[in-house]
């Protein structure tokens, strides 16, 4: 089987910081400012699925809207954020 070499062009540090910024964004959440209604409907139909009583969220938001009680990452859809956030709630709910 013939193969072609084909010799990587060099990366510069613009290049490296370019490919790590995705990366260090992905670990980070947005901006609590910022209304998400699809991830806030999902989150609280999915904490009333799962067994929280309205009175305890609300007692948990604090007054908070969820997604700044319990912050989005980024690239985060919101089936998978919803599982998370109330998870998250359940933990703090039981402290």
């Amino acid at each position: 089987m013939l193969t072609d070499s084909v010799t990587p062009p060099p990366h510069s540090d613009r290049h490296a910081a370019a490919l790590a910024g995705p990366l260090a964004r992905s670990v980070r959440s947005h901006p609590a400012r910022e209304f998400h209604p699809s991830h806030e409907h999902a989150a609280l139909a999915n904490a009333l699925d799962d067994g929280l009583m309205p009175d305890e969220v609300a007692g948990i938001l604090a007054g908070r809207r969820v997604t700044e009680a319990f912050p989005i990452r980024w690239g985060e859809s919101p089936e998978a954020y919803a599982s998370r956030a109330v998870a998250e709630m359940f933990v703090a709910y039981l402290q």
